[in-house]
């Protein structure tokens, strides 16, 4: 018990029952001794001290949350003695069926005592106690008060979560990103994680162990805010125009005018006449392109295995064999040569076998899908000649440098060094400076503004976070990682960013780190407040982990299907900025995504703006396995990607296009 006790108490702590259920607890033990074995001693059973008592009347009743299943303090406990295994079992299962009632706060450091003495007949007879120690961050000096706060966080929490409509979060959420809301920006990230934390509340199997598990985190209060209080009054049935001047009536000055009206009833009714009159309700019902929709004539490029399953696909493929021609000299040294992408077009495709795409992290905002209307004979929507368009997956980012800023971390300084992990472990990031400083948890220094999975809620996105803001002191820096608590054995390892002067590096651990081991991630250079070099530590590489994302695997070489610019260059049109789509064989997005961007629309839909914006994300096309999605790359933004092309001679040539 004091093991188990121990173990627990580095995470958080609550209680069940109220106290009549503690009494019951203690009868509980009593009557859970197997018949003869716990025999009267003197005036009362053997078992039956004060010390016992009052540690399971105090103690008894904690437990934790571990992956949203309630485990309690006798959870596992076995003894060499089968009766205390037979006890233990038995106290498990009556503290089980107990609802939980509060988190576990104690001005107590110890309960319980190992042993006690007393004296008989000249004799010291020493006994053995049910004890245990309680770490500090569950120990107050007033309990009652922090009780109190947890117990109105989840009071919040809980309504928050069962009053709040989704519905009416979606439609707070399409005000902030139309700028219908004065001050909206400020409340996005706010409405989304409460959304995030209601989508997984509705999944969860025990919802009152996830309240408790998540009544600390910063939006449990989300319902009490001021944006909060604008979802509250929509989820009643208030009228948008109503709820939204309520909601401004609080922020915005008294001389504030919103700058673009809301979607009302009458717009919509004006929006739906177009619509008839024009004949394009078939047309708003979208879904993800197939290969076998695209022309081939619409293609730069596409894999021989693939060209004979595209629209017009044989024909195509006997006039691109009768057009192939050699391709130029290729680079000597091994290392990519940069080339524009114009030139790699014109130069290079034509004499390709096969192309394989370097899939970094860093692309994560380029994933793109190709769309197309279910009804192909349906009225154009958008301003080019064809029912094709394009929908980028930018809403997956998620750099370690995103996470940081998501955790409230700087990312603007002159120095950064980021640890990234992905379990519920509790790594801690050390760096020494030049002259011997030591920034950990215990010493921040102003510089340390992250730490996560220390307590509270536990993440699978954690960070911890190092920014020199002020002077960033030449000479060598030492980078560690310390393993403060091993809680799992999944998703093991962690990556260490490093950011200067503009240039971000990673450096990855594939291992798991060992409870209490710490690793040396490598030393670090700084000159100038930029670094110059980076000495990795055994068992670190350069390069970040791959993650899996639409069906590939990240940081590593991924084969191409097709080559083609953005739909808006289809068919000889030439209608605002090109992209440059490279598909990606067994690319899939999995998530609904837009097939309506107002941006596409055409001319005589425009004044209807505000309305298609919601049929957009009304109308969003449902994941298909057999969709066309990849890297897409805008003809109006600098940026590169490294290519492995195969010749049809057989010769290999890599390459750096340039965007």
């Amino acid at each position: 018990m004091t093991t188990r006790l121990s173990a627990m108490s580095t995470r958080e702590l609550y209680v069940v029952g109220d106290r009549l259920d503690r009494d019951s607890l203690w009868l509980t033990f009593l009557d859970s001794f197997p018949a003869g074995t716990n025999r009267r001693f003197r005036e009362r059973s053997e078992y039956d001290c004060s010390t016992c008592r009052g540690f399971i009347k105090n103690v008894g009743t904690v437990v934790e949350i571990h992956d949203g299943q309630v485990r309690t303090v006798w959870s596992g406990v076995s003894a060499s003695d089968p009766v205390f295994s037979v006890v233990a079992a038995a106290m498990d299962e009556f503290v089980r069926t107990l609802p939980l009632t509060g988190i576990f706060r104690t001005a107590e450091a110890q309960y319980g005592a190992k042993t006690t003495r007393t004296l008989r007949d000249g004799q010291v007879e020493v006994w053995h106690h049910l004890h245990g120690r309680v770490d500090k961050r569950h120990r107050t000096r007033d309990a009652g008060a922090a009780r109190g706060d947890f117990d109105a966080a989840v009071q919040v929490l809980e309504r928050g979560l069962a009053e709040l409509a989704p519905q009416a979060l979606d439609t707070v959420a399409d005000l902030i990103d139309g700028n219908a809301l004065y001050r909206g920006t400020e409340h996005r990230r706010a409405v989304a994680e409460f959304r995030s934390l209601q989508n997984r509340w509705a999944q969860a199997v025990d919802r009152r162990a996830f309240v408790f598990a998540n009544a600390t985190s910063p939006a449990a209060r989300f319902r009490n805010t001021v944006i909060g209080t604008l979802v509250q009054d929509l989820s009643a049935g208030v009228g948008l125009e109503q709820a939204v001047r309520s909601f401004e009536a609080k922020v915005a000055p008294q001389n504030y005018k919103r700058p673009t009206a809301l979607i009302t009833p009458a717009m919509v009714r004006a929006a739906m006449r177009t619509i008839d009159d024009l004949g394009i309700e078939e047309s708003l019902q979208r879904r993800f392109a197939r290969l076998s929709d695209v022309s081939v004539t619409n293609v730069l490029w596409v894999d021989n295995d693939i060209q004979p399953r595209m629209k017009d696909g044989l024909e195509g493929l006997l006039m691109r064999a009768a057009t192939t021609r050699p391709s130029g000299a290729g680079p000597r040294d091994g290392k990519p040569e940069e080339i524009p992408v114009v030139a790699f077009l014109k130069d290079v495709l034509p004499g390709a076998a096969s192309i394989d795409l370097w899939v970094a992290n860093s692309h994560e905002p380029h994933f793109v899908s190709l769309t197309t209307g279910r009804h192909p004979d349906a009225p154009r929507l958008f301003t080019w000649d064809n029912d094709f368009a394009w929908s980028y997956g930018g809403n997956v980012t998620d750099s370690i440098k995103e996470r940081v800023k998501r955790a409230g971390g700087n990312v603007t300084g002159k120095l950064r060094v980021s640890l990234s992990w992905f379990n519920h472990d509790d790594l801690d990031l050390h760096v020494f400076e030049p002259n011997g400083d030591h920034i950990w948890y215990q010493e921040k220094r102003n510089k340390l503004d992250v730490d996560m999975n220390a307590g509270g809620a536990f993440s699978r996105e954690p960070v911890e976070n190092v920014t020199w803001t002020g002077i960033v002191p030449d000479g060598e820096y030492r980078i560690e990682v310390n393993q403060y608590n091993k809680r799992e054995s999944t998703d093991a390892g962690f990556v260490i960013e490093t950011e200067s002067n503009g240039k971000i590096e990673h450096y990855r651990y594939d291992r798991a780190v060992g409870h209490k081991e710490t690793v040396e991630v490598g030393r670090m250079t700084v000159t100038g407040e930029v670094i110059t070099a980076f000495r990795p530590g055994k068992d670190m590489q350069a390069g970040s982990v791959g993650r899996d994302l639409w069906g590939i695997t990240t940081e590593q070489f991924v084969p191409v299907s097709t080559v083609m610019y953005s739909p808006n260059y289809f068919d000889g049109n030439e209608v605002g900025n090109r992209h440059y789509f490279f598909m990606l064989k067994g690319c899939v997005n999995d998530q609904p995504t837009r097939g309506i961007y107002n941006e596409f629309l055409r001319g005589d839909l425009q004044p209807h703006r505000k309305v298609f914006e919601v049929l957009g994300d009304r109308t969003k096309c449902e994941p298909t396995p057999d969709q066309l999605s990849g890297l897409g790359f805008s003809s109006t933004v600098r940026d590169s990607v490294l290519a492995k092309v195969t010749m049809t001679g057989g010769r290999r040539r890599l390459m750096s296009i340039q965007f």
